[in-house]
């Protein structure tokens, strides 16, 4: 499966011919899953959907890393390793809201049940006030461009 991406460059006819082939294999599995009964596998829209958050969470990556170190509590900073399930929910939740435009109290909410579900005791309380924090800044910074725009009105001489 392809996630896009730039072009890739080979430097010889082996190596170009070695990528094609993976390139096939890959479609051939997509292919695959796509033609399986619906109760196996879920549907092309949802294959798609994942597609988009993916992309858009590694295009996003170094913006919501600098988002989660303002809010996170700083014991989450002193042992990030152990904290990897929290971190990829945050950046999934602030990718879906940013990119994909899902409204933010529904992502909210699926980002606290993941975390009740998978995570310890006190993650789903810091994920709800982290995302929480992340919206209102995010809308504060859109307000923000949106009333610097205004100001500035051309001059007509």
């Amino acid at each position: 499966m392809s996630f896009g991406g730039p072009p890739v460059t080979t430097h010889s006819v082996e190596e170009a011919d070695e990528l094609l082939c993976s390139d096939e294999q890959d479609s051939a599995i997509e292919a695959e899953v796509l033609s399986a009964p619906p109760k196996l596998v879920y549907s092309k829209l949802l294959l798609s959907f994942t597609r988009k958050l993916l992309v858009a969470t590694v295009d996003k990556w170094d913006n919501h890393v600098l988002a989660i170190d303002k809010v996170v509590p700083s014991n989450w900073k002193n042992e990030p390793a152990g904290r990897i399930l929290e971190l990829s929910i945050l950046h999934l939740a602030m990718s879906e809201i940013t990119v994909l435009g899902t409204r933010h109290p529904i992502v909210i909410n699926e980002a606290v049940d993941l975390a009740k579900r998978f995570c310890d005791g006190a993650a789903p309380r810091i994920i709800n006030g982290c995302l929480r924090t992340f919206v209102k800044d995010l809308a504060g910074t859109s307000t923000a461009q949106t009333s610097n725009s205004k100001l500035e009105v051309p001059l007509q001489v």
